[in-house]
Formats: C-alpha cells, sequence, structure tokens
C-alpha cells in the first residue's frame, strides 16, 4: 500500500509535468499544427493514466516512460539511443572506465578466479596476480557466489576500502589483503610487442582519454627494439572517442592535413580537424588492420590514413558507423546519444553505411553476412575518390574499403571443441594448473615455446581422462578427431598460465590468417611511403 503511494505521488509530478512542458511548446511554436503535436502528447499522458489506474497489473510509470522514450529513438537512426542512469553508467565505463581494484576474473571452481590484473590498478599495487582466488571478501565467504554478484561486492567509490581473502598455489594458508578502491581506466593498448626483429605489431581496442599517451609510449618501446615498420591492429574496434583519433592520426601525419569533417541538418555541426606540427612518426612505414566489426573512430584513423596515401589499409570493408553521437544528459542520470552530424574522410567520403529501408537487425546482421557484404563491395555503383597524394582510387558508400583484401578464416573450433572449452568447470584453465605444478621443466624461453612446443600424446591422454573424470562424456574417436584444436588450446593456455595474457595473445596469431597475410604487405608499406612523401617519408 505504502508503495502503491509513492507511485501515485511520483505519476502525479508526471501529469503535472506533462501539461506544463505542452505550454511551454505552445508558446514558443514548437509543435507542428498540422501534425497536431500537442493532441498527441496529451493522448499519451491519456494512455499513460489508463495504464497506471486501469491495467490488470501494476506497473512502474517511470519505467513505462522510459520504454516510450526508447521506443520514440528507435525510430531515428540505428545508433541513436537512450540510456537510463544505470544504463549510462555501464556504457561511460567502456571508455571512462570505473571505480573498483581492477581485475577481471571468471567462476572457476566456485570460486572468484583472477584472470588478469589492470596494470597500475590498486590490486596490482597490493600484488594480487592472475590466477590468484578470492574466497573471501570483507570476512563473509565467496566461494560459490554468482558472477553478477562479484561486481556488486569489489566496485564502489574510490577511496572506499574492501578486504579480500587470497588463496593462491604455494601458499600454506589464505591471506587478507585491504585493498582501496581507486579509479581504474581500462588499457586502450593490451599488446604491443615485435613478431619480427624489423616489425611492430600494437592492437588498439578502443579510443579513450589515455590512448594517445598509450600508442606514443609503446611506439617508443619498440623503437627502442629495432622496430622499423609497424602494425596497427584496429580489428574488432568499436570506436570510442573523437579526439583520440584525431590524436593518433596527428602521430603518422605532418602538419596542416584534415583528419576527419563533419557535417549536420543544424548550423554548427560542420566542423574539420587537423593535424598538428608535432607529426611524430612521419616517417614509420605503416599498415593498418580492419575488420567488419572495425567501426566509428577506428574508421577516422584507418580512412584518413588511408586519403593521405600514409598507410596501407588491410582486412575487410570497416562497419560503416559514421554518425557523430552528441551526448545530452539529464538530471536524474540517464542519457540521450543523438546523431547530429555525420564524418567525412579528407576526400569526401562519408564512413556511414546506408540504413534506410531496413530493419534494426537487418542493419546489424548484414556485416556477418558474406554474400550480403560481397555484393556491397561488387557493387559498380559505389561512389568512388581519389586519395589526396598519390590519386588512388578509394571507395565510398559506406565503412573504409581496404587495400588489399585479407580473408577473415572463419573459427575452425568444431562443435565438440567449443563445448570442452566453454564448460562450466573451465577444463583447460584447471588442467593446465595442475599441469604446470607437476612440469615445472616447460617454463623455459618463451620464443622456444612459441616456435617448438606442442603438447605431446601423453599430455592429451592426460586432459582427455581428466574431462572424463569431471564426467564430460566424449569418445576415443572424437578426441582425435579434434586433437589439433585441443592441442592449440592447451599450448595457449600453458603460454597464458606461465608467461601471462600477452603470451596467450602471441599464441592467438599463430592461428590468425588475417594478420599472418599482412606480414607479406611490409614491403608495400614501405614503398606507398616512399613514393607518397619520399625515402622513407624524408621529403
Amino acid at each position: 500500500m505504502i508503495r502503491q503511494k509513492h507511485q501515485k505521488k511520483i505519476f502525479l509530478g508526471i501529469l503535472i509535468l506533462i501539461p506544463l512542458l505542452l505550454l511551454t511548446m505552445a508558446s514558443v511554436g514548437i509543435y507542428n499544427s498540422g501534425k497536431n503535436l500537442y493532441s498527441q502528447i496529451q493522448l499519451f499522458n491519456a494512455i499513460l493514466d489508463k495504464i497506471n489506474n486501469d491495467y490488470v497489473e501494476e506497473k512502474d510509470p517511470i519505467e513505462l516512460i522510459d520504454n516510450a522514450i526508447k521506443g520514440m529513438v528507435s525510430n531515428l537512426d540505428p545508433h541513436t539511443t537512450y540510456l537510463t542512469a544505470e544504463n549510462f553508467k555501464q556504457w561511460n565505463q567502456n571508455f571512462e572506465g570505473y571505480s573498483g581494484i581492477g581485475v577481471t576474473f571468471d567462476i572457476i571452481r566456485n570460486k572468484i578466479t583472477l584472470m588478469a590484473i589492470i596494470t597500475d590498478g590498486p590490486s596490482q599495487k597490493m600484488g594480487l596476480l592472475p590466477g590468484d582466488r578470492i574466497i573471501a571478501i570483507d570476512g563473509k565467504s565467496a566461494i560459490g557466489m554468482k558472477r553478477d554478484e562479484v561486481p556488486l561486492l569489489l566496485m564502489g567509490p574510490k577511496g572506499t576500502k574492501v578486504e579480500v581473502t587470497i588463496e593462491r598455489g604455494g601458499w600454506d594458508e589464505p591471506k587478507n589483503f585491504v585493498i582501496t578502491r581507486d579509479e581504474v581506466h581500462l588499457e586502450s593498448i593490451p599488446y604491443a610487442f615485435m613478431v619480427t626483429p624489423d616489425v611492430g605489431y600494437i592492437a588498439i581496442v578502443r579510443f579513450s582519454s589515455t590512448t594517445q599517451d598509450e600508442l606514443e609510449e609503446n611506439i617508443q618501446k619498440l623503437n627502442a627494439q629495432g622496430m622499423k615498420q609497424l602494425i596497427l591492429d584496429l580489428r574488432d574496434n568499436g570506436g570510442g572517442y573523437l579526439d583520440a583519433a584525431v590524436q593518433v592520426v596527428d602521430k603518422f601525419l605532418q602538419g596542416g592535413k584534415r583528419i576527419v569533417y563533419t557535417k549536420g541538418r543544424v548550423q554548427g555541426t560542420f566542423r574539420e580537424y587537423f593535424t598538428t606540427d608535432k607529426n611524430t612518426h612521419p616517417h614509420l612505414p605503416l599498415l593498418v588492420l580492419i575488420n567488419r566489426i572495425s567501426a566509428s573512430a577506428s574508421e577516422i584513423v584507418a580512412g584518413s590514413l588511408q586519403d593521405w596515401d600514409r598507410a596501407l589499409i588491410l582486412g575487410e570493408t570497416s562497419f560503416g558507423k559514421g554518425l557523430v553521437q552528441s551526448q545530452y544528459r539529464f538530471q536524474d542520470g540517464s542519457a540521450l546519444l543523438m546523431t547530429t552530424a555525420k564524418y567525412y574522410t579528407p576526400s569526401g567520403r562519408l564512413i556511414q553505411r546506408p540504413y534506410d529501408d531496413k530493419s534494426f537487425d537487418d542493419y546489424f546482421t548484414e556485416i556477418i553476412n558474406d554474400s550480403v557484404r560481397s555484393q556491397w563491395e561488387n557493387d559498380a555503383s559505389r561512389p568512388s575518390f581519389r586519395t589526396l597524394i598519390l590519386q588512388r582510387k578509394v571507395y565510398g558508400g559506406g565503412g573504409i574499403t581496404p587495400d588489399a583484401f585479407l580473408k577473415s578464416e572463419r573459427d575452425t573450433l568444431s562443435a565438440l571443441v567449443l563445448k570442452i572449452f566453454n564448460h562450466p568447470q573451465r577444463f583447460f584453465f584447471t588442467f593446465v594448473e595442475d599441469y604446470v605444478k607437476d612440469h615445472p621443466e616447460i617454463n623455459g624461453n618463451f620464443n622456444d615455446f612459441l616456435k617448438n612446443y606442442k603438447p605431446n600424446g601423453n599430455m592429451l591422454q592426460q586432459f582427455l581422462g581428466y574431462i572424463r573424470e569431471m564426467g564430460f562424456k566424449v569418445t576415443n574417436q572424437e578426441f582425435v578427431q579434434n586433437k589439433k584444436d585441443i592441442q592449440f588450446l592447451l599450448k595457449r593456455s600453458l603460454a597464458e598460465n606461465i608467461w601471462g595474457p600477452e603470451a596467450r595473445y602471441k599464441i592467438e596469431l599463430l592461428r590468425d590468417y588475417q594478420f599472418i597475410e599482412s606480414l607479406n604487405y611490409i614491403s608495400q608499406s614501405e614503398e606507398l611511403l616512399t613514393k607518397a612523401y619520399g625515402m622513407r617519408g624524408k621529403r
């Protein structure tokens, strides 16, 4: 009864607010009398009133209005969206980070198992390591805790403290750590290393406020290791901050060059972004990898470097998200991310893929439909443009079309292997954890391991026996048929257990056919730079 009275008070406030809004709109002439906007809002008000008073089940009017707003914006374009306060908080964490202890985790053997420790985060400063298990939080057992319950206890306001009890292999007993929560910034660049004596590799997974500094730090690190060419991997990067994309391009181009521009319907949406005179790395031959998931800020970087003949773009045609989302925050913490303009590359190509006359589902699923993509990429009516230095032909019509297509091999893991890999008991992780303890000889030189190590028949038999002991049913024939994939996943798990996430990633690159083929284009990236800007960019 108390809850019902409270809801009626809220609802009364809504009813009062809507007429006030209508009067304001009428006074400034916002509504179109032809469409009778005033009467339609009155109708909305009446329907909301009926649902609140007479519907068979009690409904929260705030939730009803949230859903109405979402329905309204869903008819604008595929990327305009309304976020409730909680949705916005979660969305913002992808680029701004969050406040917590700085770990990623999984539930393994009913215990919170730390899979990665965020660099410079609170947990790393306290000495926590991947593989540690949290068995209690603030003195209460965490064994058997559900995955979605964990962040509620570990995250919290900056400066607050949380006590975790850590179980670690090799310790006689668990230890307690009091960790002060702090702002945790998610890395833009989780991987940066040399792939040959001359070729460096950097993967940017998001464009955030720290991307520029992370990129410069990693380029300097690789330069010190003898880097002469760079592969910049933007695959699966869904975008992020425009400023971060502009700063990345600025590192590779000389000053005064247009990076991107925006145009919209209203005055003030036309904006241009130019490189500065910093040009910190204008002489470094550059390959950029993109795929069908590369979007927004990733496409700005790839499109700009392609238009200026500064980098060879390889992979697949990118997603085609070229809509500028302006952020409007409201007092309740919710936000409207609304399209106000469109992005264009320096040569004038519109990045946005067509979305008119398509359902929401069709728009997002066509990027994984090979036949649709092939028809789109081979459409003779697609507009063509010329690059700004060498006058090479490049294509518009949505997304960034690469200079050379590198076919993305489908995941070759069978349904059986995926079932083993995704099992709640995390068979590969738990088996390898025990195996390493009994085989310390594996823990040697990683480069030798990377090139030469292959799980032998004895290890495979032990793994087969282990998963059967844990209740997983598989025949000998099924296991032998999937031997190659199981060996790969065992090697990858061993690398991560002994040397960490970067080692795991290097193992993954051994089966990354786009990356492997990209190495054949290193000389072409040098030739492109020489033709456009003189020998190794020195003009």
